[in-house]
């Protein structure tokens, strides 16, 4: 074991204790370092001082036609102004929803059916399960679904695109992507895109909910015609996320849900207010502290990095060397099982070897598998996500606990 490895962890890992049998984590006197950012973000101070008002006094139904009712959903106009502000959008095109697997659902299955106008839709092998899924539903019920390669980047190359669709059929349709790859952190050109996509009459439709609050995003300057955005992964609460739609495009998306006919008719259901305010000071957060959150995280990764190779560990960055999100590593540690390593840091930092969203699968990830990783070198990928609380002194030494732990491993495996 590394000498330093003692004196620079944090408390171990809450022991897990079983209460009226069932595991509970105990209370730590002190958690581990949290680097799983792109997983959730914690709701900022001000988004949860903006939050209490509602969840007390305030709190009444948007929708009831009293005083009660007509400041709440006040509060909900305000939220959705402050959302469509974020995305260079209008409000009426904001629709709320409870998160972006819903916003993701809605967009495609929303707009696309086999009796209607739109009937193909095309996306990348590294899409998010929230598309991956609805896709496989749509392609069940008549749509015609084509997968599309990426570079071992992750990016999409604009030209197999353009060849692609002008091999496919001319009937209209949606190309969707995920605009920062929540696995290896890989950006979108998404004014190439949308250009190539525009030129064959198809729409885009950008998932955005890793990247919306981290780098700028212009529904018209970027060409995007449906978007997807996640309250959880900006500092917002979670359980609360929108689609949004270019006004044109509106009285074309038909609802999944089918109630009240709240939200225009989009999306039936109250809206919870207290989250949509949340969610809304979120966004004014995030567009006002784009420049200086951007600033610290590529600080941040850098002072990892430079710790990392001063430690003398050799990796491999997983994704584009440069067009990433920011915050965002994806390592991989050549010889070193991810899970182990999880295993020795996890009294010291929380991090991750892929998607939240796809814990418990026992085989690689297809995001790692599509950018050319066998499953053994995908088993050898480590994501660490940085984010505003971040400090370069923390980056440092999860730097040289990621070394420790992987000098560990090695040795281990070389008895």
């Amino acid at each position: 074991m590394p000498k330093y490895w003692k004196t620079i962890c944090l408390p171990t890992m809450p022991a897990l204790c079983a209460t009226n049998n069932v595991n509970r984590l105990a209370a730590p006197a002190e958690a581990p370092l949290y680097l799983d950012f792109a997983a959730s973000t914690p709701p900022a101070e001000e988004v949860v001082e903006a939050m209490i008002p509602w969840l007390r006094g305030a709190h009444a139904n948007p929708h009831s036609d009293h005083w009660h009712g007509r400041r709440a959903a006040l509060a909900v106009e305000v939220a959705r102004e402050a959302v469509a502000s974020l995305v260079g959008g209008q409000p009426d095109g904001v629709v709320f929803t409870s998160g972006a697997t819903e916003a993701n659902n809605l967009a495609l299955k929303g707009m696309l059916s086999p009796s209607g106008h739109r009937r193909n839709l095309w996306l990348a092998e590294t899409e998010h399960k929230s598309i991956l899924e609805p896709a496989r539903f749509l392609a069940a019920n008549g749509i015609a679904v084509q997968r599309l390669p990426v570079l071992s980047t992750g990016v999409i190359e604009t030209d197999m695109l353009q060849a692609r669709l002008r091999e496919s059929e001319r009937t209209p349709g949606i190309v969707a992507v995920s605009h920062g790859n929540n696995e290896i952190g890989t950006l979108q050109s998404l004014t190439a895109l949308a250009e190539v996509a525009h030129s064959f009459g198809h729409l885009l439709h950008v998932d955005a909910s890793q990247s919306a609050g981290r780098v700028p995003i212009h529904m018209e300057d970027d060409g995007c015609d449906l978007l997807c955005l996640s309250s959880h992964k900006m500092y917002g609460p979670a359980g609360i996320g929108a689609l949004y739609v270019i006004p044109e495009l509106l009285g074309e998306l038909q609802p999944l849900l089918h109630g009240g006919g709240q939200e225009g008719g989009r999306r039936s259901g109250t809206v919870p207010t207290f989250l949509a305010v949340g969610f809304g000071e979120a966004a004014l957060l995030a567009k006002r502290r784009l420049v200086e959150d951007q600033r610290r995280s590529v600080q941040v990764v850098e002072e990892f990095l430079r710790a990392l190779r001063q430690d003398g560990s050799p990796f491999t960055l997983i994704g584009h060397p440069h067009q990433r999100l920011p915050g965002h590593l994806s390592l991989r540690f050549e010889g070193v099982d991810a899970e182990d390593m999880l295993t020795l840091l996890a009294p010291s930092l929380s991090v991750s070897t892929g998607a939240a969203c796809a814990a418990g699968e026992l085989r690689a990830s297809h995001v790692l598998r599509a950018v050319g990783l066998d499953e053994g070198a995908a088993g050898e990928v480590v994501r660490l996500t940085f984010g505003r609380q971040t400090t370069p002194e923390q980056a440092n030494c999860a730097a040289r606990l990621v070394a420790a732990a992987r000098d560990r491993i090695l040795e281990r495996g070389s008895r």
